[in-house]
């Protein structure tokens, strides 16, 4: 099982792309795994003969653990290959071995520190676990993720009373079911963080409408000698993009994070770009987009999105987001509120560009208008901080030449 990203101490797998016996060569795509952040395409490391292969589908594997064996001609599996399974889990479990729990004293003086993960640091604080009390199953007796979780859900003490609180059973509708989907993969890990920001960053929304009629001109004009540079033609979105990367480092609040008890203003724009992907959608990052002029915002912006549907992004294309955009326009949306992307402090949900009556020097004009909603986060930023970011945003948008 690779390590595809820092923090990860599990992978689920998710299918072989390779059939036991079959030739593969090395690079082509092997097997799916799933991380918290999306599935991803393994390549071979090694040509040769797929054998022994241990990982089926579902199973939560430990990375570093063999799943399968790649051969060279003549050459036979190892005999430890047939002795000892890989060690897997149902789906969602943690992927330790039992005992899931023990009762571990904290260390005394001149013991030293508890070693663990970053990821199982910060999960650990988010559930006031006290580290010094959790089993570590990693190398050297390092803590990881699952085994807070672990911990976390551990069966309370025989000694210990439990105070039940009734729960509220939500009744089904007595109509037929066509099917039962699990709420697992990237599904669940949204509806999590999701739910997690909902409930955590109390959200103001302000929304204006812009005239984007100097915008469209901008495009038009541009479509041929960009498309002939970099054989992409410009989209709104990426105009959209190129403005808010230009206007965020005047309002460094918008482009923040709330760390425990420090906000944290970022000096660079890592720009998400909400994509969908099957029926999830993705975060692909374009990194210092303050440093971008149009072409090079239109090829990052195409490259992500291609690369996004094909499931080929790295863990780390799709994580590190300073802001994030989220246009449903090209869906016929016209306006809609986005719940924030942790740890960000804001997002802008993007609407279809409308042609709207507009009063013009005295004039009813038809003009193509389209509205932008902020959400920010109450706790790092007032509602005047986002109202004149906004406000920019809107000004350079109607006058975007001064982008060029």
């Amino acid at each position: 099982m690779p390590k595809v990203d820092m923090v990860m101490d599990t992978g689920t797998f998710v299918e072989w792309l390779k059939q036991e016996g079959d030739h593969v060569e090395k690079g082509e795509p092997l097997f799916i795994i799933l991380t918290d952040k999306a599935n991803i395409e393994i390549e071979a490391p090694a040509s040769g003969l797929l054998a022994g292969v241990r990982a089926q589908p579902d199973d939560v594997i430990p990375v570093s653990e063999v799943i399968a064996y790649i051969l060279k001609p003549g050459e036979s599996l190892p005999a430890a290959a047939e002795a000892r399974p890989a060690t897997t889990a149902p789906a969602g479990a943690p992927a330790i071995p039992e005992p899931l729990v023990s009762e571990v004293a904290p260390p005394g003086p001149g013991e030293g520190k508890v070693r663990a993960t970053p990821l199982a640091r910060r999960l650990a604080a988010e559930l006031g676990i006290e580290l010094a009390h959790v089993p570590g199953r990693g190398p050297r007796g390092r803590i990881r993720k699952a085994d807070v979780l672990a911990f976390a859900e551990r069966p309370l003490p025989l000694s210990q009373p439990v105070v039940a609180a009734p729960a509220w059973q939500v009744v089904l509708p007595a109509a037929r079911r066509k099917e039962v989907v699990p709420l697992a993969g990237p599904r669940k890990i949204i509806a999590e963080r999701m739910a997690y920001s909902a409930f955590t960053a109390p959200h103001i929304t302000l929304s204006l409408r812009v005239d984007m009629s100097e915008a469209t001109r901008l495009r038009a004009r541009l479509q041929e000698p960009i498309q002939q540079k970099t054989g992409q033609r410009p989209s709104f979105t990426a105009i959209i993009a190129l403005a808010v990367a230009k206007v965020l480092p005047r309002h460094p609040y918008l482009n923040a994070s709330l760390h425990g008890e420090e906000i944290i203003l970022w000096d660079d724009v890592h720009l998400g770009i909400a994509t969908s992907v099957e029926d999830y959608l993705i975060v692909p990052v374009i990194r210092e987009a303050q440093s971008k002029n149009l072409a090079q915002i239109v090829v990052a912006l195409a490259d992500l999105t291609a690369r996004a549907r094909a499931k080929r992004l790295a863990p780390a294309e799709m994580s590190g987001s300073t802001f994030t955009i989220s246009n449903l326009g090209m869906f016929g949306i016209e306006t809609f509120t986005a719940i924030i992307n942790p740890p960000e402090s804001a997002i802008l949900a993007v609407g279809r560009i409308v042609d709207t009556p507009v009063d013009a020097a005295g004039q009813i004009a038809l003009r193509p208008v389209m509205k932008l909603t902020l959400s920010a986060d109450h706790r790092v930023v007032d509602g005047v901080t986002a109202a004149r970011f906004l406000a920019e945003l809107k000004a350079t948008l109607e006058n975007p030449y001064l982008l060029i």
